[in-house]
């Protein structure tokens, strides 16, 4: 059997996950940045673990405002128009 006669079945392709809503997304980025938050207050002072959890609250931040702006740039794009054909 030649490589050109085998064909294999057709998958289905994978369907995209819902998004979360911007909302949602703001929520939970304040939910856990407050949580990192806490954290770095029982910590106060320590030499070690203060600037370990203000580093990851800063990266933490970046890393979200970056989902975040992605998030926004898909609710507001403009959906693409049908061109319809002369005729």
């Amino acid at each position: 059997m030649s490589t050109a006669a085998s064909v294999e079945p057709m998958q289905t392709p994978p369907r995209p996950t819902p998004r979360e809503s911007t909302e949602a997304m703001v929520r939970n980025i304040g939910l856990e940045l407050a949580e990192i938050e806490l954290a770095i207050g029982y910590c106060r002072g320590d030499v070690v673990a203060e600037p370990k959890l203000t580093g990851t609250w800063m990266a933490h931040l970046l890393i979200s405002s970056r989902e975040l702006l992605q998030n926004l740039l898909i609710d507001t794009a403009k959906k693409p128009q049908r061109i319809n054909a002369p005729g």
